[in-house]
Order: structure tokens, then C-alpha cells, then sequence
């Protein structure tokens, strides 16, 4: 016969107690690690700001016209608002529509058309499309126009300057 070595004598394990916060902390702890490793996938398109580049710039009856150049993500238009400021004096901000008219109050007091041309007709902002900006009667000389592309949320994506010598 083997002679059997214990290794403890006292057979009790951790208290009822300590084993049920000890099981409640490790869930915590692993549903906050799952949380921080998904959080980042559930984030929809959209839900981030695309990097918007613009081309040169070209004239046009009664106005002007840019092209976009890139951008970094296909995103809705509903996603974007756009703007223009004349001189010093800024509009109010509408949505991204393929027609959209835009009223720069006084000193100015002058309502432009602004034109989002989508040659493919995918409906997203993409390079290859054009922005035009007119006016009846013509854009004014000796005018600076500032052309700002927005983010849903009012903050600047991209900005595009027009010095009209």
C-alpha cells in the first residue's frame, strides 16, 4: 500500500462570497475588453469624415467652377452641407442637393446657384465631380469667394478659395 501525501489538510475552497465577486469582476472586465475590440467595427459608413481633395478652378458664364479631385469614401450627399462666404460675409449653410441656392446676406445681399454636377450619377461624392458657382448677372471683380464643403454636424471638410481679379 502507497502512502498518500496531502498536500492541505483543510479540504474548504474560497468562500461562497469571495467566488461570486470574483465571478462578477472577471465578467466586467471581460465584457469591457469585448466592448473596446468591437466598439470600433459597429461604427456605420458615414459615420466617419471623408478626406475631401478640390481641383483648379475655371470660369464659366456668370460664375465659376472647381472639381473635385478625390475623396476618401464614398458617403451619402445627405452626409454634407455646403456654404459660401463673399468676401468677408458668409450664407447659411444648406444641403448637398444637385441644384441649391444660397442667399449671402448684406453688405453683399446676392443669391447664388450652386450646382453639384455628378457626371457618373453615383449619388456620392466622389473625384470627377464638379462644383458650379453663379450668379445672375455675373460673379463681381475684385471679390473673394470662399466655397466651403461640410461635414452633417457643420464642421469644415474642405474649403475652396476664388480670387476674382
Amino acid at each position: 500500500m502507497k502512502n498518500v501525501r496531502l498536500i492541505r489538510e483543510d479540504e474548504s475552497a474560497v468562500s461562497p462570497v469571495i467566488a461570486t465577486i470574483l465571478m462578477v469582476a472577471i465578467t466586467v472586465v471581460l465584457a469591457a475588453v469585448l466592448y473596446v475590440m468591437v466598439s470600433g467595427l459597429l461604427t456605420g459608413p458615414g459615420a466617419t469624415r471623408p478626406v475631401v481633395t478640390f481641383g483648379a478652378t475655371t470660369s464659366v458664364t456668370n460664375g465659376f467652377q472647381f472639381s473635385v479631385a478625390a475623396a476618401s469614401q464614398n458617403v451619402a450627399p445627405a452626409n454634407y452641407k455646403v456654404n459660401l462666404q463673399v468676401n468677408s460675409t458668409t450664407g447659411t449653410a444648406v444641403a448637398l442637393a444637385l441644384s441649391m441656392t444660397l442667399t449671402v446676406p448684406a453688405p453683399v445681399s446676392a443669391t447664388y446657384t450652386i450646382a453639384w454636377l455628378d457626371p457618373g450619377g453615383e449619388r456620392t461624392l466622389n473625384g470627377g465631380d464638379t462644383f458650379q458657382v453663379t450668379r445672375a448677372g455675373g460673379v463681381q471683380t475684385q471679390t473673394t469667394y470662399t466655397f466651403y464643403l461640410l461635414w452633417s454636424d457643420g464642421t469644415t471638410i474642405q474649403q475652396h478659395v476664388y480670387n476674382l481679379a
